[in-house]
Order: structure tokens, then sequence, then C-alpha cells
């Protein structure tokens, strides 16, 4: 059975199990904000614990000895993942992406939230170059239309998540808007959204790195994997 099939087998069964009671839903969202919002801050170097996470956006309570910008960076991506519940019935929009973005930088970098990038910047560890500032509009622009140009697909959502990143288009916040995209996306699809662990961070970024080759087959995997977790995981909750 290929990672396509065993998904799709998951996805039926958990339809079957819908709709899911308010009381789980509450459970499996409560516990999913948390989670993906100390993973996906974790992978990009915020120093908060899961349980300062947890913490921070469940009391408004400051931890000692942290920046302003970490407890912003918490604070920003909850209310992201919020937001982008309210985009499952739209189609994917430049409107949509500087929103998410606007809302990851705000109180952190008002000047560049929700606008593209005026400067070149190189991806740390990466053996490639991003896109120049000058056309990152341009290929803004063509990612999209490549996207809605078909039927959304995992695969398709893949290799958007891919080829954003290696545009590049923001100063900062490209790897937080781009999983968010990711979810907005499955989301979409009737799947459950997914969380990338930070220990999985450099496995990650060398999947990212090599995508950029167009190359694919390493991240399908890698991002499979998790969107199988992902489901396991909630049916475990209809249990």
């Amino acid at each position: 059975m290929t990672k396509l099939e065993r998904i799709k087998n998951l996805k039926n069964e958990l339809d079957n199990k819908r709709p899911l009671s308010q009381s789980i839903l509450k459970r499996i969202k409560e516990n999913y904000i948390i989670k993906n919002t100390y993973n996906s801050n974790a992978i990009e170097g915020n120093t908060l614990s899961e349980i300062e996470t947890r913490v921070i956006i469940e009391t408004g309570i400051t931890v000692v000895k942290k920046t302003l910008r970490e407890h912003l960076e918490v604070k920003n991506h909850a209310e992201a993942l919020g937001y982008i519940e309210t985009l499952k019935n739209e189609k994917l929009s430049e409107y949509d992406i500087k929103s998410i973005h606007s809302i990851m930088l705000d109180g952190i970098d008002r000047m560049n939230a929700g606008r593209y990038r005026t400067t070149d910047i190189e991806i740390g560890g990466a053996t490639h170059p991003v896109t120049p500032h000058y056309l990152v509009s341009e290929q803004m622009f063509e990612l999209l239309k490549w996207y809605r140009e078909d039927t959304p697909t995992i695969n398709r959502i893949i290799e958007l998540t891919c080829r954003f990143i290696n545009i590049h288009p923001f100063i900062d916040g490209n790897g937080r808007t781009s999983r968010l995209l990711t979810n907005l996306e499955l989301l979409k699809l009737g799947y459950p959204p997914i969380t990338i662990l930070a220990i999985d961070r450099l496995e990650y970024y060398q999947i990212l790195d090599k995508s950029y080759y167009l190359d694919y087959s390493e991240a399908y995997d890698f991002f499979n994997d998790h969107i199988i977790k992902s489901l396991e995981e909630y049916l475990k909750y209809t249990d």
C-alpha cells in the first residue's frame, strides 16, 4: 500500500466518524494550537518551551527572562491558526498569504508585515539562492496562477509549500507562513492539519533545499508521513 493509499483509507475512516462531537473537537483544537505553535516557533529559534507556550496561550501570563518578541510569536501564531479556519471555503489568494504573514509579524515588524521584501536575502545552510527581491512579486503571481489552474491535491499542496519557501517572499516569517499555508490547503480538502516537530527540523530543511532542484520525492514522503500521523491522532480521539 502506498502512502497516498494509506492516507485515503484513513481519511475515509475519519469521514465515516464525522461529524465529531463538539467536546472532541474542542479537545483536539486546544492541544493542536499549543503543539503546532510551539513546534513551528521552535523550528525558527524561539526558545519558549511547550509548557511555557501553553501558559502564554491559555493565561496570557508572561514568562520571566523571555523576550517580548518570543511572546508575540506565540500570540500571533495562535491567532493565525484561528484565522486560517475562516479561509477554508476560499480559493487561495495573494491577499490571504499577505494577511497570514501580517498576523505573524504583528507587533514585531509592522513595516514589513504583509509586504514582500525589498532586499535580497539568503537562507542559512541552503545550497541555492532565493528569488531576487525585484522578482518576488512576479514569481508569487506565477506561483498562485500555477496552483489555481488545476484541482488541488496533496502533492500539489506539497509542491506549493516548497516553491513558496524557495521564493522566500518576505523578509522574515517565511517558514511559519508556509506551514500555515500548508495546513490551510489541507483543511480545504478535509484533512486535519499537520504539525512538523522541531526535532525534525534538519530533515525538514534538507527536503526543502532539495525541492529547489525540482526533486519533490523526499518532500512527498516527509509530508505524507505527517498527514498519516495527523489522521491517526485524530482517529484516536474518536475511539
